[in-house]
């Protein structure tokens, strides 16, 4: 019996189907069961392990979701101890109570694969692996450019690596080059335009906002994009100002690390008062779409007005 145990679905698939391949290879004809949590009781799968078969001198039984599975798991345990000769059963679980017998059985046969999502370099490595795999490769920012875009869910990073493979990739292909790619055939990635209202760069952010529009973008999302930009300033210099460790602000900030130095360094740079002001452009913006102006002239006029008060406070100070 094999448990993967882990948030991230597309690892934990990865391991269910190597234990499937070591144990059956490739012929799995009448071989393979595969059952979901949701549906089952234990003592169904108990029955699915037993089962033996005509064609095969070995089985699979794999359970999905096994976190949802109700009904006594003292049986399991039991079976655990003396499994079936010929049969593997494999146990996909989220989240594994490990306060239970079976999964103290589990951890003492070391038979537990885990399938928790990838973070800092363990996850930069598995992007240059997958690099490599299709025979790609991107410069250091390229890499950052990726995992600022997607985040750290492997699923839909490998599915934009396909994408970069399938447009073509310069050799060493920088930051720009990456983005451009990524937003080709949609709108032009919000992220940019987040980026762009943290660090207060008002042609930057009218270059984008103007970009996404054309591209058909639903004005509420761009702005929706804008309050984000300055909730994610307000928490950062919040931690900051608190003391709080580089890691701690990664993580209630939803930030890779090697972006919070710069994250800090841009959110200490608001002056006082600023963001309070900022917060206060956007609701304008937010009520005059609302009462049918036109979403662009209400959108710039916002990002104009943060930015010039932003000047009028620099001016005032001298």
């Amino acid at each position: 019996m094999r448990a993967v145990v882990g948030a991230d679905s597309y690892i934990a698939e990865l391991a269910v189907e190597t234990l499937v391949a070591g144990w059956l290879g490739d012929d799995r004809q009448d071989a393979l069961e595969v059952l979901r949590g949701e549906e089952v009781r234990w003592p169904r799968v108990l029955d699915a392990c037993r089962s033996l078969s005509l064609f095969s001198p070995r089985r699979a039984v794999v359970v999905r979701r096994a976190d949802a599975i109700s009904g006594d798991v003292g049986d399991v345990a039991e079976y655990a101890e003396a499994p079936g000769e010929g049969v593997l059963l494999v146990l996909q679980y989220a989240k594994l109570d490990k306060r239970t017998l079976l999964a103290r059985g589990l951890e003492k046969a070391k038979a537990i694969t885990s399938a928790e999502p990838l973070k800092g370099r363990r996850l930069r490595e598995r992007v240059l692996e997958e690099l490599q795999a299709r025979d790609l490769s991107l410069a250091s920012d390229g890499v950052d450019a990726l995992l600022e875009h997607v985040g750290q869910d492997l699923r839909r990073l490998v599915g934009e690596l396909d994408k970069l493979a399938a447009f073509g990739l310069p050799e060493r292909a920088g930051r720009d080059e990456v983005a451009e790619l990524l937003g080709r055939g949609i709108a032009r990635p919000r992220w940019e335009l987040a980026d762009a209202l943290a660090a207060r760069r008002a042609d930057r952010a009218l270059h984008l906002i103007d970009q996404l529009l054309d591209e058909g973008e639903y004005p509420p999302l761009i702005l929706g994009t804008l309050h984000r930009s300055l909730r994610r300033v307000r928490t950062v210099r919040a931690l900051a100002e608190g003391r709080a460790s580089q890691a701690e602000i990664a993580s209630r900030a939803r930030l890779p690390p090697f972006r919070v130095q710069d994250e800090v360094r841009l959110a200490r740079s608001w002056p006082p008062g600023g963001l309070e002001r900022a917060f206060g452009a956007l609701e304008t913006a937010d009520r005059r779409m609302k009462t049918g102006a036109d979403p662009r002239v209400a959108l710039a006029a916002a990002v104009l007005e943060v930015c010039r008060r932003e000047e009028t406070t620099r001016r005032a100070a001298r």
